[in-house]
């Protein structure tokens, strides 16, 4: 049984995601790291070794993971979100065609080939010709659709994370009248009219959201796509998101912004990947994503010490 591995800082979601990977780390991987530190942490040799990945696509994540710019964090911390687009999408490159098929699904159809799986992408261009900022997508899918158009789906994946404070960078930019964030915002017709962008000042648990979103369509304004969704993927679990930052930024949207931006919690993914990839190695891939979201449902009896 678990015991003294949570924050007394921990929201209700993070404490199960904390007791479940302490757990998994400790059962499943037999990594026993740092047992003082709260923090679930890989040891340096099983985080050398890839264990945060699914071992069926390991290798082929490991190449990808080679060539990637991701902090040290992204093979070791496993209470962080870095790992996990790998974990997603890497392994749907061995089977575009499927993957055509589950975008398709999400998207309302039009997808004729996907082109390319990114992990951590912020266009084809300096940032410059964008937002001029660090925004960029956790994954992102290219391809082509039946009128042989560019189109993409930007991803933004979350795990136990919330909101963020604002920088100094960001919030001068919010407030200059000429800054691209205005710009795109207006351009784009995705918010109402009534929506002042200073809006997102204070409005920590939204304006990533809005970035992600706005880094999509400053990509349709410069030309390299004509096409474009935005997937915000989160666990149903953090209510941060489910119960208040999706329906709020909702509430922002017009029908055009709408049409573009799709909430997907990892229960809904999850279920749709088992409708498309049936191989064996692939639902051994499913079953150990479909571990996490089902192992943090066990733990609410767990979550009773507090450091």
């Amino acid at each position: 049984m678990v015991k003294n591995k949570t924050y007394r800082l921990d929201d209700t979601f993070k404490a199960k995601a904390r007791a479940h990977q302490f757990a998994f780390r400790e059962n499943v991987l037999n990594d026993f790291y740092d047992e003082k530190n709260p923090q679930v942490i890989l040891s340096p040799h099983a985080a050398q070794c890839g264990l945060i990945f699914c071992d069926t696509y390991r290798d082929l994540i490991m190449e990808k993971v080679k060539k990637s710019h991701s902090s040290p964090a992204l093979l070791s911390n496993m209470l962080r979100s870095e790992h996990i687009p790998f974990n997603l999408f890497v392994p749907m490159e061995e089977d575009l065609e499927q993957a055509k098929l589950l975008f398709n699904k999400l998207v309302g159809g039009g997808i004729a080939n996907i082109c390319k799986i990114y992990i951590e992408f912020a266009g084809e261009a300096d940032k410059s010709m964008y937002l001029n900022d660090r925004t960029s997508f956790d994954a992102y899918i290219k391809y082509t659709d039946d009128n042989n158009q560019t189109g993409a789906i930007g991803i933004e994946v979350k795990y136990t994370e919330n909101s963020y404070p604002i920088g100094e960078k960001e919030k001068k930019d919010i407030n200059n009248p000429n800054s691209l964030y205005r710009q795109m915002t207006l351009k784009s017709s995705y918010f109402r009219p009534d929506l002042e962008v200073s809006t997102f000042l204070k409005a920590h648990h939204l304006r990533q959201i809005w970035r992600n979103h706005l880094l999509g369509y400053s990509m349709i304004d410069r030309g390299d796509i004509q096409r474009f969704h935005h997937i915000h993927l989160y666990p149903q679990g953090n209510s941060h998101f489910h119960r208040y930052a999706i329906p709020e930024y909702e509430s922002l949207l017009t029908p055009k912004g709408k049409e573009s931006f799709i909430a997907l919690t990892y229960e809904s993914l999850f279920e749709m990947l088992g409708q498309y990839f049936t191989s064996p190695e692939q639902k051994t891939w499913i079953d150990y994503l479909g571990t996490v979201v089902k192992r943090i449902k066990l733990y609410n009896e767990l979550i009773t010490n507090v450091i």
